[in-house]
């Protein structure tokens, strides 16, 4: 009787658990859904919340990887973004121009960067958060949108 019981205690916190495995903290998506499945996988560089106030933040990226692309997508809150401009390790750069409106849960086109695979040091981002939604969590009452970048 007694393994009977721990037995089914154990698929109990099995099943309890399984979900919230599946998606990371903050609920969205560890990458682009849309992505998957394309010869090379997109991993994230890094991310950003965005805040009411500030209208320009820089996300670093993390480790020394080349990349030949870029990806930005957006969590959580629309935003509407300007510009984005990406610094490379060699002190080069590259502007892009993504004048787009964000929806939450969406993201940018594939941006090639100029030429070969590149070492990116940082991202700035130009962007403006959409009049009428409320940011803040508070109450419950929206939530600060989180701008990630991934690249391959």
């Amino acid at each position: 009787m007694k393994l009977k019981l721990a037995l089914a205690g154990a698929l109990l916190t099995f099943g309890l658990a399984t979900p919230a495995l599946a998606h990371p903290a903050g609920g969205y998506a560890p990458q682009p859904a849309a992505y998957h499945g394309q010869r090379q996988a997109w991993e994230l560089i890094g991310s950003q919340n965005v805040s009411l106030r500030k209208e320009r933040d820089t996300i670093f990226a993390r480790g020394h990887d080349r990349h030949r692309q870029i990806m930005i997508c957006v969590y959580r809150a629309p935003v509407r973004m300007f510009d984005v401009d990406v610094r490379f390790k060699n002190g080069g750069h590259q502007d892009v121009n993504v004048r787009q409106t964000f929806q939450a849960g969406t993201c940018s086109r594939a941006i090639d960067l100029k030429g070969k695979r590149r070492d990116i040091r940082t991202v700035s981002m130009a962007y403006k958060t959409i009049p009428g939604f409320r940011f803040g969590s508070r109450g419950g009452f929206g939530q600060h949108a989180v701008v990630r970048v991934y690249a391959r």
